[in-house]
């Protein structure tokens, strides 16, 4: 990395490049000569930048994390409402996936089996879930809050693969994907549909 713990050209080069392999081949065991050729980099270069093979994928994953937060979570920190929050962050983590497909297959690939990623993904969600139990605004028993993060991960998974397959738009996908979760949460269906159509923030930018 930089002084200023940025990273430097060529490790975002390595990342990039573990992120694409990891994707096309379905597993995370990667070898240093494929990651090497697919990075463009010297085998030196690639020893310098990854310690082990086996962390490289904890190392991509959190800068999986640190664009998704910095780009899609810091977008509505002002919003308030549990369910508008919830609603939110769902559609704008499938539109994130039709605008950066390469990390949108990735999610799409691990993020229900890779524990790191998943992590990552359900953070966010659950905070909204407890936020919105301990408020009465989801009238779900709050026991079964794993379960509906499951929920809401596989499904918003699933509607990032329907976009990225070309199957619906993000705007299609997103809202209606919003839509049926507040309704599973009790949200009362005429204002389900409402949240699920208000116009989202732009993206934190790059």
């Amino acid at each position: 990395m930089c002084n200023d713990g940025s990273m430097t050209p060529a490790e975002q080069r390595i990342l990039d490049a573990a992120l694409r392999l990891y994707t096309a081949k379905g597993t995370t065991e990667l070898t240093i000569s494929e990651l090497a050729a697919e990075a463009n980099v010297a085998r030196g270069t690639l020893y310098r930048y990854v310690d082990s093979m086996d962390e490289l994928f904890d190392k991509v994953v959190a800068n999986f994390s640190a664009d998704l937060h910095q780009r899609v979570a810091d977008s509505f920190e002002s919003l308030d409402d549990p369910a508008t929050r919830l609603s939110t962050g769902v559609r704008m983590w499938i539109r994130y996936a039709q605008e950066h497909p390469d990390m949108g297959r990735f999610a799409v690939r691990f993020g229900q089996t890779a524990e790191s990623l998943r992590a990552v993904l359900t953070g966010p969600t659950m905070q909204d879930l407890e936020n919105g139990f301990s408020t009465g605004r989801f009238p779900v028993d709050q026991a079964l809050a794993p379960n509906v993060a499951a929920l809401i991960i596989g499904t918003t998974i699933s509607a990032m693969w329907m976009v990225l397959d070309g199957r619906q738009t993000w705007r299609e996908a997103g809202s209606a994907t919003a839509e049926l979760l507040l309704r599973a949460l009790g949200i009362d269906p005429a204002e389900a549909r409402d949240i699920s159509r208000i116009p989202l923030p732009d993206l934190h930018p790059d």
